[in-house]
């Protein structure tokens, strides 16, 4: 599950098996989707638009593509952390898309009888902590971005697991015998 900007850009790091789920913010995010599907190359007009550069080339089949329902991240943003409304602005962000991990929480209370998570969590209080299991970005990258509201997700996370909706195996979000 990745936007264009967030996708490995490294053909290695794809499983021939996997399925990718596209998770869709604007609208030149659907022509790079169409390039991965047709195997073309995203125009210089509009890799322009993206914030980062983004993957060449995704080496699946087309069938193995998805797109995840946009009404996910707006249930997500809007209905459960309570971000404020999309609305124009000049400079900056307001701190109003949820991350994809807990949209991915969310997609799978939908989808799966049982949800556990295993490492997830932003442990702020340790700054040097890695963000991710599989790179080396500190959890101090978390705390600088502007898009994202990390308190509100802890929160979200932490109240799914004390009502036993999601189970926290490795104690990331809430760990019920620290306390």
């Amino acid at each position: 599950m990745s936007y264009p900007e967030g996708a490995p850009k490294s053909p290695l790091e794809y499983d021939l098996y996997m399925l990718f789920v596209a998770v869709m913010y604007k609208g030149v995010d659907f022509s790079w989707l169409k390039a991965m599907i047709k195997k073309e190359q995203v125009s210089f007009w509009e890799n322009f638009w993206f914030w980062k550069e983004v993957a060449k080339e995704i080496p699946i089949k087309p069938t193995q593509f998805r797109i995840l329902n946009p009404e996910i991240i707006k249930e997500t943003a809007i209905d459960l952390l309570q971000l404020p409304e999309p609305r124009p602005k000049l400079f900056g962000w307001d701190q109003n898309i949820p991350t994809l991990g807990v949209s991915a929480v969310v997609l799978a209370t939908h989808l799966c009888d049982e949800v556990s998570l295993a490492g997830f969590g932003y442990n702020i209080s340790q700054p040097e902590m890695p963000l991710h299991y599989y790179e080396n970005v500190p959890m101090t990258a978390m705390k600088a971005q502007t898009m994202h509201n990390v308190d509100k997700e802890r929160q979200f996370l932490e109240n799914l697991i004390k009502e036993g909706v999601v189970t926290d195996l490795s104690g990331g979000i809430y760990c019920k015998f620290c306390i």
